[in-house]
């Protein structure tokens, strides 16, 4: 007997179903993990099932790719709407803070952002540059409303973007890439880089 046919409701649910799981896999294991039978093998189905869904697994990952992205962009255009109108230094200190936090909760994820050898081609590979430019254009906006509002230092802001960007982030590359083994050492750089950071675009000299 066939089976009934899907409502395109069910057809959507099992969509996020799938890229749920592929998204669970991305931050436990990394890209490397995402094999349309990994990911069936975590929901109990055939890797078959995976393309009656998704025309092949570039299909799946350009999707999984425009979620996340979507969310961060949700999540950014929040955090700009709460500078605009409150604490934009608490915003950016939450906003540096979150990339140590992100690197200690999905290390796998972070190796493979910023630490990773970039190689071209690939599903996963998109645009070397697009990470960065995404992080730098948010900080920089974020810059630009705390100068506006006398809380910053007047600076460029893309350049006061890119030094807090860089700071918070070198504890975390010397770590994850292997040069830095202590753990405790890593937590207690990176609080400190996150102190320079943010005396860096308030105070003047």
């Amino acid at each position: 007997m066939p089976r009934p046919k899907q409502t395109e409701e069910e057809r959507e649910a099992m969509r996020e179903r799938i890229l749920d799981a592929a998204h669970e896999l991305l931050m436990e294991q990394g890209p490397e993990a995402l094999s349309t039978r990994a990911i069936a093998d975590r929901l109990g189905v055939s890797h078959m099932v995976l393309y009656t869904y998704f025309e092949n697994h570039d299909a799946l990952s350009a999707a999984l790719r425009a979620r996340l992205r979507e969310e961060r962009e949700a999540t950014r255009a929040e955090a700009l709407r709460r500078a605009e109108t409150g604490d934009v230094a608490a915003v950016m200190r939450e906003s540096l803070a979150r990339y140590t936090t992100a690197a200690k909760e999905h290390p796998a994820l972070y190796t493979f952002l910023w630490v990773q050898p970039i190689s071209p081609g690939g599903a996963w590979q998109e645009q070397p540059h697009r990470p960065y430019q995404g992080n730098i254009r948010y900080l920089t906006q974020l810059a630009q409303i705390g100068m506006e509002r006398g809380v910053f230092v007047e600076r460029d802001p893309l350049l006061a973007a890119g030094v807090a960007f860089a700071t918070v982030h070198a504890p975390l590359l010397f770590y994850y890439s292997g040069r830095l083994t202590d753990e405790s050492l890593r937590d207690r750089l990176s609080t400190e880089a996150l102190d320079l950071a943010m005396r860096y675009l308030m105070e003047d000299g």
